[in-house]
């Protein structure tokens, strides 16, 4: 019975270490495409920017 019992206890450890591995890489790949998307929007004022110009 006590091997059972710890075997569960490994068991369940190792599967919360993994969803919170697999969390954490999640959140990182949410604010890498958030930083994308930052630097695209950048982007696109530069352009607006240097079309104005040539404008005037």
């Amino acid at each position: 019975m006590d091997v059972f019992f710890y075997i569960t206890i490994i068991v369940a450890l190792t599967l919360m270490y993994n969803a919170y591995e697999k969390k954490k890489s999640y959140e990182v790949k949410a604010k890498e495409i958030e930083l994308e998307h930052k630097k695209v929007e950048v982007e696109k004022l530069r352009l607006e920017k240097v079309i104005l110009e040539e404008k005037e």
